[in-house]
């Protein structure tokens, strides 16, 4: 391989790229990416066995061939470069890179030792709307669960429905529903890896031209994303997701109308009082106020006092801190709704204007 790059567009793909690679997976192939060149450019594809990612760089190609190399090494290295171009030379098994007065030597891999690659599908891409991918997505993708006590909940589970789309996540402690539409190009209920999911809206939101990204489904089973240069790739998971709609309330006796950023404030506020005491923030409910207070013996005591429109009775419920940070860091209205119906039931938080988004978080059970 003997080629020529840009080094700001040869460091955009290692960067994103590098961004999926595991540093715990015990393969020493896992953490190199695969450097591919042809007479359409220079592909860089890094993979950890659930997401691969391959993304297309410009280059002047003087000879094909490939290389795998130490992500973290070359990406580090290229970024100490000038802005100038970079030669870019495999020999005796190893990278040699020159710039500017700067040259040096990685050892490399075969890239018979990475992982399978599977082929681009021949079908075209059906092109979707990004801008309305990238909200659902934001919508929901926080609620699903880290834990791989239960894996079919760390995915994003997509319906097909009548009129478009419905995306939503769980840990099985709090639930986001997503809405979407005229979102027709998901076809059947699947379940796809929140991790994934999380890279597609990273380089949707850091590619700013063209509104649209493709999406599509390659001969061994994998669910691809397009987005100008960058390739997701990911396979959906197996198993049922659960029954979600059941636990969506249907009634309420309290409803409250809120500013978002006051809310924002008071519960970041709480939090940090409510550290040490399981972050339990309690809402009190009395003559158009919402009353947000922690209290932790050791550390302190918050309340703060915010402005509500109420509809319905008072009352008192308490849920996890980090549930409503987390929600209100990603709800991007600049009021809500909540409504609960007593201290045990879950809480529902919902845009004003709209019904295509519900979000529940699970009450915490408090001695009053």
């Amino acid at each position: 391989m003997n080629i020529q790059i840009l080094q700001e567009n040869l460091l955009k793909a290692l960067t994103r790229c590098g961004r999926i690679i595991s540093q715990k997976s015990p393969l020493p192939i896992m953490q190199h990416v695969l450097l591919r060149a042809d007479e359409g450019g220079l592909q860089i594809i890094a993979t950890n066995t659930e997401t691969t990612e391959l993304v297309h760089a410009g280059a002047k190609v003087e000879k094909p061939g490939g290389i795998c190399v130490v992500a973290r090494t070359l990406t580090e290295y290229v970024a100490s470069l000038p802005q100038e171009t970079v030669h870019l030379v495999v020999k005796d098994a190893s990278l040699h890179i020159s710039s500017a007065g700067f040259s040096a030597t990685i050892p490399g891999m075969s890239t018979s030792e990475f992982p399978p690659v599977a082929a681009q599908t021949t079908q075209k891409p059906t092109t979707i709307a990004r801008g309305a991918m990238l909200l659902a997505l934001e919508s929901v993708l926080f609620a699903a669960a880290t834990d791989e006590g239960r894996p079919i909940l760390t995915g994003v589970n997509i319906q097909q429905t009548e009129d478009g789309a419905l995306f939503a996540a769980t840990d099985g402690y709090r639930l986001s529903v997503k809405r979407e539409p005229g979102l027709r190009a998901l076809g059947a209920s699947m379940v796809v890896p929140a991790r994934a999911l999380g890279e597609v809206v990273k380089v949707g939101t850091e590619e700013k031209e063209d509104g649209s990204m493709g999406l599509s489904t390659l001969p061994d089973g994998q669910l691809a994303f397009v987005i100008a240069d960058t390739e997701i790739r990911t396979r959906t998971l197996d198993g049922e997701y659960p029954n979600f709609e059941k636990i969506i309330p249907k009634t309420h006796t309290t409803r409250l109308l809120l500013d978002t950023e006051k809310l924002r404030r008071a519960v970041k506020s709480a939090a940090i009082f409510a550290r040490d005491n399981a972050n339990i923030v309690r809402f009190h409910i009395e003559n158009q106020t919402l009353t947000v207070s922690s209290n932790t013996p050791q550390v302190g005591e918050n309340h703060v006092d915010v402005e509500a429109k109420i509809d319905g009775e008072g009352g008192d419920v308490a849920f996890n801190s980090r549930f409503l940070v987390e929600f209100l860091a990603n709800y991007k209205e600049e009021e809500l709704l909540f409504e609960m119906t007593g201290s045990l039931n879950p809480g529902a938080f919902k845009p004003v204007k709209d019904d295509s988004y519900t979000h529940i978080i699970m009450p915490v059970r408090v001695q009053s």
